[in-house]
């Protein structure tokens, strides 16, 4: 039956190309978001509780404002290339946090950083503008892009803003914090993680990751959806994001 395609806990990687063509990109959203324990410990749901109120505590939030997304959560990549891939200790656990306030201080920070970047001298009485380097000016899109869909992506930034470290700062400590989390050796303690402004925009922005998924299935591309920030592989200060070409 269709219905109980969606209804299935952990899809297999054939079950995710059929689930995709015959649901809509939000309504796989809300099963991801609300409808099981993620697969990192779908036999110890209680460590899941424990998860949340650890990323709460850390962030101010309520536990019910966490949630896992990504490959930790379904079980396996959402990757069309990579659908075969199931996860393992190679994976980070990815974090998401619904919360306007949050939402707002980190945008407000991240305001901070472009302010410094753009900010003109003055010759005389004329203003001379700031020349962006290539990687400011990919920083600045990458950043006003998500944050315009109601998502802050601290990868979004360059390694050295100052809301980029706080962000994974925090997160570091919630790692170490979750070594004692795991079901076993070969789960993982590296977290990252993101802020949606509210739960519509935490369902558009996993909506925006399924359709590129069925269209990586048909292999199609569609320019209307935003590229994707390559993911950040160190939950205290990742790289830079490379250049996409």
């Amino acid at each position: 039956m269709v219905g109980s395609l969606l209804a299935k806990t952990y899809p297999d990687a054939d079950e995710w190309r059929e689930l995709v063509e015959k649901f809509t990109p939000s309504a796989v959203a809300h099963k991801l978001l609300l409808a099981h324990v993620p697969f990192v410990w779908k036999d110890e749901p209680l460590k899941f509780a424990l998860f949340r109120r650890t990323v709460a505590d850390a962030f101010g939030v309520q536990p019910t404002d966490v949630f896992v997304v990504g490959s930790a959560m379904a079980g396996r990549s959402l990757k069309g290339p990579e659908i075969d891939h199931v996860y393992s200790d190679g994976s980070d656990i990815d974090t998401l946090i619904v919360s306007e306030n949050l939402f707002t201080s980190y945008v407000m920070k991240s305001l901070e950083w472009l302010r410094d970047v753009t900010k003109p001298t003055f010759n005389g009485s004329k203003s001379v503008s700031p020349s962006l380097l290539p990687e400011q000016v990919k920083n600045v899109g990458w950043f006003s892009q998500a944050a315009c869909r109601g998502i802050w992506r601290p990868d979004s930034l360059p390694k050295n803003a100052p809301a980029r470290q706080e962000f994974f700062g925090r997160f570091s400590e919630v790692s170490l914090k979750t070594l004692g989390l795991q079901l076993s050796d070969d789960t993982v303690a590296k977290v990252n993680g993101r802020v949606a402004r509210s739960f519509h925009d935490a369902v558009e922005d996993l909506a925006g990751s399924i359709l590129r998924l069925r269209n990586e299935f048909r292999g199609e591309q569609d320019d209307a959806e935003p590229p994707e920030l390559p993911p950040s592989k160190d939950g205290a200060l990742p790289p830079s994001a490379p250049t996409k070409s």
